[in-house]
């Protein structure tokens, strides 16, 4: 990673909390709401539904969706593996392999995707220490965003292999484009990050927006946008 990417990754670290990421055993995300396009065109409310909880664990890439599928049952993702309550955890990818990805989701599906998306964006900054820099884009105006793109590894599950960032211009992350390969190539979003909590000198976005993106340009359509309630980080002991 060339010497401006770096530093601005590291400035975006440091606002994100900086190493007190590593004494972080497990995050827990109230559930509120999940709405937009995507999640009532591949079946929310109808094939899957909502977890009470999400319990993150993203220094192992691990979830556990507490009263899921159904209340008293539980769903984990786990660096690419899925298992609903005492299943055999199995890898999950391939199944959305060509014209498979237009399904309607089951409750496996729905866990594969929004375990890996939570597991990755609460490993954020972070994880760009090992992702490829492509490009970096300084913006002139005082107070707009520096974006920088990256190629993360092939072992990473995550939307795309390729992906930029928006920093602020105190290094908090307000803005993630990718494409979600496994929904189809026209899948491609402006995340926006929203409502910071700080927890525990952690800042924790607890309201995430995905609009439609045509090249580097949002649109006025909400593909997808989730609330979350208070979060709370369980710290190593």
């Amino acid at each position: 990673m060339d010497g401006q990417a770096r530093a601005l990754v590291e400035a975006s670290i440091a606002r994100h909390g900086g190493e007190a990421w590593s004494r972080i055993r497990s995050i827990e995300l109230p559930v509120r709401s999940l709405g937009g396009f995507l999640p009532w065109l591949k079946g929310n409310g109808r094939t899957f539904g909502l977890p009470r909880t999400i319990r993150l664990e993203p220094g192992r890439a691990r979830a556990v969706f507490v009263d899921y599928p159904h209340p008293g049952g539980q769903g984990i993702y786990e660096a690419g593996r899925v298992a609903l309550g005492d299943g055999e955890p199995v890898e999950h990818r391939a199944t959305f392999a060509g014209p498979r990805k237009w399904r309607r989701w089951t409750a496996l599906d729905a866990l594969y995707f929004f375990g890996y998306a939570l597991t990755h964006y609460h490993a954020l900054p972070w994880s760009l220490r090992q992702a490829e820099p492509l490009e970096l884009r300084r913006s002139r105006q005082p107070g707009a965003t520096d974006a920088l793109t990256v190629r993360f590894p092939p072992a990473l599950h995550t939307h795309s292999a390729v992906q930029t960032f928006h920093f602020a211009p105190d290094g908090l992350i307000v803005r993630h484009d990718y494409v979600a390969e496994i929904i189809g190539t026209l899948a491609r979003g402006a995340h926006l990050w929203r409502d910071y909590v700080d927890v525990k000198g952690v800042p924790i976005a607890t309201h995430r927006r995905v609009l439609a993106r045509i090249g580097r340009q949002p649109l006025p359509f909400v593909a997808l946008e989730a609330r979350l309630g208070a979060p709370e980080i369980v710290e190593r002991r």
